[in-house]
């Protein structure tokens, strides 16, 4: 019965979890509105909103009305400002940032710690020309596209020693000001203050801050990589949400209304993100949209949001550095959710467990001073021995179990009544002190290790402390095993304890079929996943054989009668 009961759950998740990912629901969660439309109008009267119609106008094409700032420049009008353009560059311990005067915005974050795999050089979150965020400013009488302004550029440093790189323009009549504070503490938060200030512009004023359409790939793997582009975004009072940018088809936009605590564009191991101040007014909406496709990958798309000014002024922070739980846990905000873990229906019961693995791997790690590869195989064990008392228990609840099954069946059989058989049944369990669902409980320790399998699932999808981490005759446990020797050996290892677990057991072909499907099955799933992932199972399925071999010597001691 247990065996069924199992097989049934099991298959169950699985279920439910492809059907989750082959058709994602797209209801929208309560306090966030979802519009998608082809049309930018028609999102932004979905909306009702000025600001969602301003920066629906903001974001449609330069050509304006005579007069506008955001007016199309003739070539040669292009060509004299390119020349005036200017770049600061300011070197810190952990990275090296690079601002242009064209647009006042960073154009490069080079990350000094992590090399690009593609080629032996640092990561650079930036593009060949391209900026990292592109600014707008709307006005009830104007739009303004400051990434066509040419700002004159100021440097100093902070009573703390921080670089700070002001951007000071005037646009018909309407004064700008952006400044960026670089971190420099040798820690390397790859936070960056920006502030601002807009003076006589008319009022409500909105800033629209544009994302990057996309991040240079960074692993070996490059169209694994741009299949993790993702936009990412955390409503003040719900789960943080991402969009794969293979969800949105080209030219289809969503707004996402609501106040927004930040928005970030993310692939594999890194991430650029805006987060609104962590006391301060948060973001207004946002607007994702596809962008055109030359193959089946997507690997461009846009995302901007909407901040409106208050007493002229604008501030939020920039991350535009490596996904390291750690760090980005410092960063606040929830900033570490940037990788919501779990599909949306399990996001709340995965993301915690997935959190508190990554807190006790990286506390192993540099409490043992193992590698990461040790302390999969030592928490795969660990998880084991905390289920031992549990599985001793259900497993002798099985054992009393298969003592009272010729009485059962004899009960079943003088009684063809269903109420005196139900009676007769509930009878010989009361008299063996055994509960009616103790077959039930004893598919508990398999199942209980299952959420930490689950969670490490998520977990090998963009930790970057796995990244480049060698263990044996594997490079890298972030991916597969090339010689596939560690999901051979985990299929054997399941297959083990399956066959040790079915000794001295009565006859049971569906438990039989179980023992060789279920095995061979896992090994099917985890072929191509990380191969940490595979270390951690087969290490944990090897901690259970002693326990399983005992168990099977128990049960041979006991012999139903008739």
């Amino acid at each position: 019965m247990d065996k069924r009961f199992f097989l049934a759950l099991f298959l169950s998740l699985i279920v439910i979890a492809i059907s989750q990912l082959l058709f994602p629901s797209a209801r929208p969660k309560p306090g966030v509105q979802t519009t998608i439309s082809r049309d930018s109008s028609a999102a932004a009267q979905a909306v009702g909103g000025d600001t969602a119609a301003k920066q629906s106008a903001a974001q449609s094409s330069l050509a304006t009305t005579p007069g506008s700032t955001s007016v199309a420049r003739t070539d040669t009008e292009s060509a004299a400002l390119s020349a005036k353009v200017e770049t600061t560059t300011v070197t810190v311990p952990k990275a090296i940032y690079r601002f242009s005067s064209l647009g006042a915005a960073p154009v490069s974050v080079v990350i000094r710690d992590y090399l690009n795999r593609t080629g032996n050089r640092p990561v650079d979150l930036g593009l060949p020309g391209a900026s990292l965020l592109a600014y707008e400013l709307i006005t009830p009488s104007d739009t303004v596209d400051l990434s066509r302004v040419a700002f004159s550029s100021a440097r100093n440093r902070t009573a703390a020693g921080e670089e700070v790189v002001t951007y000071t323009a005037s646009i018909n009549r309407i004064g700008v000001e952006i400044s960026y504070t670089v971190p420099t503490d040798t820690a390397g938060s790859y936070v960056m203050q920006v502030q601002g200030r807009v003076t006589g512009a008319q009022s409500p004023s909105y800033l629209i801050t544009a994302l990057p359409k996309t991040l240079r790939p960074t692993e070996a793997d490059t169209v694994g990589d741009y299949r993790t582009l993702a936009y990412s975004f955390k409503p003040q009072r719900d789960h943080s949400r991402s969009v794969l940018f293979g969800k949105l088809d080209p030219g289809e936009k969503a707004l996402e209304t609501g106040t927004l605590s930040w928005v970030a564009i993310k692939n594999k191991y890194f991430v650029v993100g805006i987060l609104a101040p962590a006391t301060g007014t948060q973001f207004s909406e946002a607007t994702l949209a596809g962008g055109p496709r030359t193959s089946k990958t997507a690997t461009t798309a846009t995302a901007s949001v909407v901040d409106q000014l208050h007493d002229e002024k604008f501030a939020f922070d920039v991350y535009a550095g490596p996904q390291e739980s750690q760090r980005l846990q410092r960063v606040g905000r929830d900033f570490d959710h940037v990788n919501p873990y779990g599909w949306r229906f399990l996001q709340g019961i995965v993301h915690p467990i997935a959190s508190k693995v990554i807190q006790g791997l990286l506390w192993m790690h540099h409490r043992l001073n193992l590698s990461y590869g040790w302390v999969l195989v030592i928490l795969g064990v660990l998880v084991r021995l905390a289920l031992w008392p549990l599985s001793q228990s259900t497993m002798r609840s099985s054992l009393r179990m298969q003592e009272l099954q010729p009485k059962l069946t004899a009960a079943q059989k003088k009684y063809k009544d269903p109420v005196q058989q139900r009676e007769a049944i509930m009878k010989v369990y009361s008299e063996a002190g055994v509960s009616p669902f103790a077959g039930l409980t004893g598919c508990l320790p398999a199942l209980l290790p299952m959420p930490i399998l689950f969670a490490l699932f998520f977990v090998f999808q963009n930790t970057i402390e796995f990244r480049g981490v060698p263990f044996m005759w594997l490079h890298d446990i972030s991916i597969k095993d090339p010689l596939y020797i560690l999901p051979l050996l985990m299929g054997v290892s399941m297959y083990l304890l399956s066959w040790i677990g079915m000794r001295n057991a009565p006859p049971n072909p569906q438990a039989k079929m179980m023992g060789y499907m279920f095995p061979v099955m896992m090994t099917v799933v985890l072929l191509n996943m990380a191969s940490g992932l595979n270390l951690y199972y087969t290490a944990q399925n090897i901690a259970a054989l002693p326990q399983q071999w005992l168990l099977a010597k128990e049960r041979a001691k006991i012999r139903p009668a008739g």
